[in-house]
């Protein structure tokens, strides 16, 4: 008898805590729209004319000339030494542009475009601690 009163009891309170009213889910609160301004519409940019020879045109137009500093770690007789020191080069300055520029009878391989003195100055000692042996710094127009 115990038993079966206890059940109806535990019935009696699952029916109850169901039939209880619910709490409402509240809604999140929506954030305002905040209406943008119209886009303009696409305009084409025409390309600025070509730049007489002798000059470089970069992103903004031509430009005559930028001068700055390299580094010149190697000269040779033959395009080929050059290359091979170029390439040597280029792993172990990966942040740095390399040149091979001929000035007969030589092709010489030069390192970084440095704006200022210090900055070359740097990259010379670099070279020096990487094992090239009588660098140089040497002004040279950047935009050739």
């Amino acid at each position: 008898m115990k038993i079966k009163h206890l059940s109806m009891v535990l019935i009696l309170a699952a029916l109850a805590g169901c039939s209880a009213k619910k709490e409402a889910v509240q809604e999140p609160v929506k954030e305002p729209v905040v209406q943008e301004p119209a886009k303009q519409p696409f305009t084409e940019v025409t390309p600025a004319a070509p730049a007489p020879e002798g000059q470089y045109v970069g992103s903004k137009g031509a430009v005559q000339s930028v001068w700055g500093w390299r580094v010149q770690i190697f000269a040779s007789a033959t395009l080929e030494n050059a290359r091979k020191v170029a390439e040597d080069a280029r792993w172990k300055f990966g942040d740095q542009q390399i040149y091979v520029s001929e000035a007969e009878p030589y092709y010489k391989v030069q390192v970084g475009n440095n704006l200022t003195r210090q900055d070359a100055d740097n990259l010379k000692r670099r070279a020096k601690v990487l094992g090239y042996k009588g660098v140089f710094v040497i002004e040279v127009n950047l935009a050739e």
